[in-house]
């Protein structure tokens, strides 16, 4: 194998590392739970009773503001 090759083939190691690091990172937020707690959810207020800042089940402290929440927690 030649030098040109070697290069050519450490570059295409690195670029797919490279890709699966970038799609890794770039996780989509979970759906929402098919259970009872979460049935018919329609509303962030909603969401708030129990993913509020005071309970058990708060948001991470990297969670995006807003109270769209099945903008991105869709429903399957």
């Amino acid at each position: 194998m030649g030098r040109g090759q070697k290069v050519f083939l450490i570059g295409l190691v690195l670029l797919a590392a490279l890709i699966g690091i970038l799609v890794w990172r770039n996780r989509q937020p979970p759906m929402l739970p098919e259970n009872e707690n979460h049935a018919g959810i329609t509303s962030g207020e909603r969401c708030l009773v129990c993913h509020g800042p005071e309970d058990e089940l708060t948001r991470g402290r990297n969670h995006p503001l807003g109270f769209d929440c099945a903008r991105c927690h869709g429903t399957r």
